[in-house]
């Protein structure tokens, strides 16, 4: 069967509409995690509406995402993430839609206005079917209820739409999940050029033109977790400290209310954030864990565990860089040996210059005895030097989670060479809790500016 023009233009428009969102595993994840009508709600409550239990969880019903609109020979669709009506005593009142967005979409006001025009219409067109059902059957006699006259007026009758006919909100939340901040406009406004009217123009004009802003939830700058009510708060707090392992920490140590977040949220978590962390404790050993201990077990134990493997994913990351200074070490030490090999030839040659075959010989075993020994002095000192360094870094490396590291005490710590002095002070610069505490406890003295 040939393909209609409409139905090309249908497929190329729903795939345009969805780019700039979130795609993939990601998108997927956050679907299936807010369909739950419980997260949903929060999502709004605490989102939009400061707390405030607006949305109410039971009362939710999910709908279709797709808009579609077809009149004659032209066509549109949109598709959009999630969308949920909310009844109360069997009546719709309110229509909620959630977009999710990854990147920028600078035509974000325009989108999200022509998703929810498409669903006033079809609000309407079905404000229509139903009037023309009703009013076949009052001029059939069917119904009972049908008043004298069903169109009270010629427009009534034209349009099908009736004076006592209603429309249901409908809302939609941006919530954007990126890691730069959102360059878009917020509202229509913002993408329409006021710059070359008066000042008199442009006021008339914005009074005319409906500002249409954006509902939107940045997650990575919102700093009122405390108003979500379920484990959608701990989810978004953590995802926002994502770049930060010390912030992490912190929001561990400091309680626990990230105690309360399910298998579910670990799992969208470890897909929003790509953590091999997350990933090998969350869904590995704490699925042994609740099979060897039953599923009341608390997720305690597990996330000291994944405080454990950042320690050691920073421990490797540490281990690595010291594997690049002991090759750089090396290829300096080869460079020597590689010297002394050709004074070890040159002296050979000298001695056979000589021409007493006993004093050449003679002088082949000095060369020898001296390359060896300086061959392994050179190493000696190679060595302990790589050593010295690294403990020094790993100092460093410690204090920099404090702040900046003064060149004074950074020196100091350099010019240290006891081995042992530097391991006390490594295990020193773990416990404190500052760069100064540190240069105070080491017997560090720094010349106060």
């Amino acid at each position: 069967m040939t393909e209609q023009p409409e139905t090309r233009i249908c497929s190329l428009e729903a795939q345009i509409s969805c780019e700039g969102g979130m795609v993939g595993k990601k998108d997927i994840g956050l679907k299936t995690y807010l369909r739950d009508t419980a997260r949903y709600a929060d999502l709004w409550n605490g989102g939009v509406f400061q707390g405030r239990q607006i949305v109410k969880a039971e009362e939710l019903r999910e709908a279709s995402p797709v808009h579609v609109r077809s009149e004659h020979d032209e066509a549109m669709e949109r598709q959009g993430d999630l969308v949920m009506k909310q009844y109360c005593n069997g009546q719709r009142f309110v229509v909620l839609a959630l977009e999710n967005q990854e990147k920028t979409d600078y035509a974000m006001p325009v989108r999200v206005m022509i998703q929810e025009a498409l669903e006033y219409d079809r609000q309407l067109r079905e404000i229509r079917r139903e009037n023309e059902r009703r009013y076949k059957a009052y001029q059939e006699g069917n119904d009972s209820t049908a008043c004298r006259e069903f169109y009270q007026d010629e427009g009534e009758f034209l349009y099908k739409v009736r004076s006592a006919d209603w429309l249901l909100p409908v809302v939609t939340l941006v919530v954007y999940w990126g890691e730069q901040p959102w360059k878009g406009p917020k509202s229509l406004h913002e993408m329409i050029c006021f710059d070359d009217m008066n000042t008199e123009m442009e006021q008339a004009l914005k009074k005319l033109l409906p500002e249409y802003p954006l509902h939107f939830l940045d997650v990575s700058s919102f700093c009122h977790f405390e108003y979500f009510r379920t484990e959608l708060g701990p989810l978004l707090e953590i995802f926002q400290k994502r770049n930060s392992r010390e912030s992490v920490r912190r929001y561990f140590e400091a309680g626990d209310w990230h105690r309360q977040m399910d298998d579910e949220s670990w799992s969208l978590l470890e897909q929003l954030t790509g953590s091999k962390s997350l990933e090998k404790q969350f869904r590995q050993r704490s699925e042994r864990k609740r099979e060897e201990k039953g599923e009341e077990e608390e997720m305690g134990c597990v996330i000291d565990e994944v405080l454990e493997e950042m320690a050691e994913e920073r421990a490797v990351i540490m281990a690595e860089e010291r594997a690049v200074a002991m090759a750089e070490e090396r290829a300096a030490i080869m460079a020597e040996e590689r010297a002394v090999v050709m004074a070890e030839e040159r002296a050979a040659i000298m001695a056979e210059e000589r021409a007493v075959v006993m004093a050449e010989e003679r002088a082949v075993i000095m060369a020898e005895k001296m390359a060896e020994e300086r061959v392994a002095k050179l190493a000696e000192e190679a060595g302990m030097k790589i050593t010295l360094t690294a403990t020094a870094e790993c100092v460093f490396n410690l204090l920099e989670e404090y702040g900046p590291i003064p060149s004074e005490l950074r020196n100091m710590v350099l010019a240290q060479k006891e081995l042992q002095t530097l391991k006390n002070w490594q295990k020193l610069a773990a416990r404190v809790r500052s760069v100064e505490e540190f240069a105070q406890l080491a017997g560090l003295q720094m010349q106060r500016g």
